[in-house]
């Protein structure tokens, strides 16, 4: 009977239907913060029959990350089985979920390119001490509830050459139109979101088989040093103002995009205690201004923390 038991669930797991989380290393409680998320995160996702576009491309930025780092790093066997079981369990949600072939318009075009094609892996570490640890934000912290909006990029400035670069390709790599070329480089003010969605441009263009092509490698990386310096002064402001609940969604944002090119100061073990604080209940509604923001801030959650996992452990 016990066989039969046990046959009986190898079969739902294999077919889709259970997929049970792996017993987690036998490490301290801070060890298994990030895991713990993680899975609580995916199982939000699970009984989801239609992602949104925003569900998507955190699967996919997420598998993509996991990707990478066995890529170029060797891991454990508890690792490996960890990794490969998170990769598992994000396809099954997608597949489960109808794919890719939900969205309609300028984003549907973008989900079904992003990370899966014409991708380029790159070494991921951690990286200490880059920024600039003393940019004045006292006085950005008394204006900006009147900046926060200002800068250059709307969302569909952003949709439109985020699609331009997921869907460079070789062999004719070929420049981007020269508004977004412009918005990529600019060093005009930006502020909260004009600014995060500038970064995510240059981190997708810095990852396409295409990049070098453009530019040398140590040109993405003075842009994204230069861009998540003015990130993290912002960051600094919205934390003497008390991170209020307004600017929650924000902050995670910022800390999930700059924190993809592997800066401590936003992938830290104080930013995943707070941010998991914002995570504590069912769902993050209490913590947020808006209830809109619930599953947008869930979905940069899991991004923050699968990075967090693969640089911190």
């Amino acid at each position: 009977m016990l066989l039969v038991g046990l046959k009986y669930a190898l079969l739902l797991a294999v077919g889709g239907c259970i997929l049970p989380n792996p017993i987690l290393g036998g490490g301290t409680e801070s060890d298994q913060e990030v895991p713990h998320r993680i899975y609580r995160l995916l199982d939000g996702l699970s009984g989801e029959r239609t992602l949104s576009s925003s569900s998507t491309f955190a699967l996919l930025l997420s598998q993509f990350l996991i990707k990478q780092k066995l890529r170029y790093e060797a891991p454990t066997r508890y690792e490996r089985q960890l990794y490969y079981h998170l990769l598992h369990r994000m396809e099954n949600i997608r597949t489960g979920s109808g794919g890719l072939v939900q969205e309609p318009g300028i984003q549907g075009e973008i989900l079904s390119i992003a990370f899966q094609r014409n991708v380029l892996l790159l070494p991921h570490s951690l990286k200490l001490g880059e920024l600039n640890a003393n940019g004045d934000y006292e006085q950005l912290a008394e204006i900006y509830s009147n900046v926060v909006n200002e800068g250059q990029l709307n969302r569909t400035q952003s949709d439109l050459c985020l699609r331009d670069v997921v869907e460079l390709k070789p062999p004719s790599c070929k420049l981007l139109p020269g508004q977004c070329l412009e918005l990529l480089t600019s060093d005009a003010p930006a502020y909260g979101y004009q600014r995060t969605h500038q970064v995510l441009l240059l981190y997708v263009l810095q990852h396409q088989v295409c990049a070098p092509h453009l530019s040398p490698p140590q040109v993405y990386e003075l842009l994204a040093r230069s861009q998540c310096d003015e990130v993290e002064r912002e960051q600094n402001a919205i934390r003497s103002l008390g991170l209020p609940v307004a600017y929650r969604d924000l902050y995670l944002e910022q800390a999930t995009i700059c924190g993809l090119f592997g800066y401590n100061e936003f992938v830290n073990w104080r930013n995943i205690m707070e941010i998991g604080s914002w995570l504590a209940g069912d769902t993050p509604k209490d913590k947020l201004a808006d209830e809109n923001d619930s599953q947008h801030i869930s979905d940069l959650a899991l991004v923050f923390f699968v990075n967090a996992l693969l640089l911190l452990h």
